[in-house]
C-alpha cells in the first residue's frame, strides 16, 4: 500500500533534534519521513548533494519547512540557500507545504520590517540576535507573499509543533472526504447546467423565429439587442466563476469608474478599489494577479519569464466587458450594481 512521503526541510545541526522528533511524529501518522542527513535522498554518483536534494523533494506528497535562526549552506548553482531551493521545488511542483518558524526569530522578524520602514538606511546593520544571517529575513517574506499556500506558524517547542501539524493534516483529510461529496453534487449540477444549455439554445431560436414572423423589417435588430444583453450579463458569471462570490463590496467609494475609460476587464475592477492587482516574483519570473478583497481569491493575468511577456487567455470575459461596455446605461447599471455594494 503506498503511503505518503513527507520532506522534512531546514538548516540540520541547529534543528537536530526538532528533526529527530519530527521523524517520529511522521511515523507514528503512518507516514514515511524523508531527511537528507538519514540517507533517506538517494545521491547519484553522477549527481550533486545539492541537485539529489531537489529531485528527491518532487517524489514527495508533504513537505514541512521549518526556519530556525541558521541560515544553512547556499545552493552550488541557484540563488539562495539549499533549504531556500527545496521549499521552491515544493512549491513548483504545488505540493502542500506547512511552514513553521522558530518565535525568537519571528520575534525578531517583526523588528526587522519596523527597521526597514523607519531606518532605511541603516536597518540591514542592526544586530538581530536569533539570527546568523539577514537573509532569513527575506526567505520568511518570500514565504509570506506567496500568492497561495503562505502560511507561516511560530512556534516555542516541538509540542507546539505536533499539534499544529495534527490539526493541519486532520483538516486536510477533512477535505479530501468532503470533496468526494462535492464532486458527486458537481456532477448532477453540471447534467443541470447541460440541461438548461440546450433548454435557452431551443428557447433562442424560437424567440428569433418569432420577432421575425411579426416583425420582420426590426427583428434582426432586436434580436442584435438581446444578443449584446445576454453576452453583457455573462460578466456576472465570469465573476462568480473567477472569484467565488455573488457580491464584491468597493472600498471607500461612492460611485462606480466610468466603463468607458477603460480597456481591459482587469484595470477596470482595479478602478473600483474592490481589485488589485500585484505582482509578485516567482522562481521563473514575475506574475501578476488579479486579486478580491471581499472574496480573498485571485486570478493569475500574465507573467514574465525570461524578459517575455505572456498573456494568460481571458477571452470570454474581455468579449462580456467589451459588451457591457455597449449596452444602454440602465442595463449596464443594474449588472454592475448585481455585482458592487457601493458603501
Amino acid at each position: 500500500m503506498a503511503i505518503p512521503r513527507v520532506f522534512i526541510s531546514s538548516t540540520c545541526y541547529d534543528l537536530k533534534h526538532i528533526r529527530e522528533n519530527l521523524k517520529y511524529f511522521v511515523k507514528t501518522i503512518g507516514y514515511e519521513p524523508v531527511l537528507s542527513d538519514d540517507g533517506d535522498v538517494y545521491y547519484g554518483v553522477d549527481t550533486h548533494t545539492h541537485d539529489a536534494c531537489l529531485s528527491e523533494v518532487a517524489t514527495c506528497q508533504l513537505f514541512i519547512l521549518i526556519i530556525g535562526g541558521r541560515y544553512g549552506g547556499e545552493h552550488k548553482d541557484k540563488e539562495g540557500s539549499i533549504t531556500n531551493n527545496e521549499y521552491r521545488e515544493a512549491v513548483k511542483n504545488k505540493i502542500p507545504i506547512f511552514a513553521l518558524v522558530e518565535n525568537a526569530v519571528y520575534s525578531d522578524h517583526h523588528t526587522y520590517l519596523s527597521n526597514k520602514k523607519s531606518n532605511p538606511d541603516f536597518f540591514e546593520q542592526i544586530t538581530y540576535p536569533s539570527i546568523d544571517n539577514i537573509k532569513i529575513f527575506s526567505f520568511i517574506d518570500e514565504v509570506r507573499k506567496n500568492i497561495i499556500n503562505n502560511a507561516l506558524v511560530s512556534f516555542n517547542n516541538f509540542a507546539d509543533m505536533e499539534s499544529y501539524l495534527k490539526k493541519q493534516w486532520a483538516g486536510m483529510m477533512y477535505d479530501l472526504l468532503a470533496e468526494r461529496t462535492r464532486n458527486d453534487h458537481a456532477k448532477i449540477t453540471n447534467r443541470l447546467i447541460d440541461d438548461l444549455t440546450i433548454a435557452s439554445k431551443k428557447s433562442e431560436e424560437l424567440i428569433k423565429i418569432l420577432l421575425r414572423s411579426t416583425d420582420a423589417e426590426h427583428a434582426e435588430e432586436k434580436i442584435s439587442e438581446v444578443e449584446l444583453k445576454a453576452k453583457a450579463e455573462s460578466f456576472l458569471g465570469w465573476m462568480y466563476e473567477y472569484f467565488g462570490t455573488s457580491e464584491f463590496i468597493m472600498i471607500n467609494a461612492t460611485v462606480l469608474p466610468n466603463i468607458q475609460d477603460y480597456d481591459k476587464w482587469y484595470e477596470y475592477l482595479e478602478a473600483t478599489t474592490a481589485f488589485n492587482i500585484d505582482v509578485f516574483e516567482e522562481q521563473n519570473g514575475l506574475a501578476a494577479y488579479l486579486h478580491s478583497h471581499n472574496a480573498t481569491k485571485a486570478k493569475l493575468l500574465w507573467e514574465i519569464y525570461k524578459d517575455m511577456k505572456k498573456n494568460v487567455i481571458h477571452t470570454g470575459i474581455q468579449e462580456a466587458f467589451e459588451a457591457l461596455k455597449e449596452v444602454d446605461e440602465t442595463t449596464q447599471k443594474n449588472i454592475l450594481e448585481q455585482l458592487f455594494t457601493i458603501l
